[in-house]
């Protein structure tokens, strides 16, 4: 039984997709440590996907390769139904993607965006949880100049969080 952890905003939708994918064999996980693959639906912005693989569920198409760049492993419309759904889930839980061909091609298209050695040594100390000072002391190098490196990876990546760096894949 595949068991899938639910990140939606409303409590209500979230019982009643749990209960829908219980009458197809999946299990709806408490929390995301305890689950197979995510299934996260996504408001304005896409958020970082959750530490599984994950499977996003849209409200507009332009979403989806900003979706695949993120770290998704699939994405949805909620138009396309259960038995969609079920199939979708089931093989992100078995590492295949689950997306159209050619939002996969306009996702790499688009190159990753090029981080210095040092803006990629920064951000990876961050997103271990290491703050400004820490980081500083670590790379030999001034608070303030932390602070402009991260600067512009936020602004590289697209991102607004510092929690957000634990989910890029290209740091290392």
């Amino acid at each position: 039984m595949i068991r899938v952890w639910l990140q939606f905003p409303s409590l209500a939708l979230k019982e009643a997709v749990a209960e829908a994918l219980k009458a197809e064999g999946l299990e709806a996980a408490p929390h995301p440590l305890g689950a197979q693959v995510a299934l996260v639906l996504v408001e304005r912005e896409v958020p970082p996907p959750p530490p599984l693989p994950s499977l996003a569920l849209l409200r507009e198409n332009d979403q989806a390769p900003q979706t695949l760049k993120r770290g998704y492993r699939g994405y949805l419309y909620p138009d396309q139904g259960l038995d969609v759904l079920v199939k979708a889930l089931k093989a992100v839980a078995q590492g295949e993607v689950w997306a159209e061909r050619r939002k996969v091609a306009e996702a790499l298209e688009e190159p990753p965006p090029h981080l210095t050695l040092r803006e990629k040594e920064v951000a990876a100390l961050a997103a271990l949880g290491l703050s400004n000072k820490e980081i500083a002391k670590e790379l030999g190098i001034s608070e303030k100049t932390v602070k402009a490196h991260l600067t512009l990876v936020f602004q590289k990546l697209g991102i607004k969080r510092r929690s957000e760096l634990t989910h890029v894949r290209f740091l290392s």
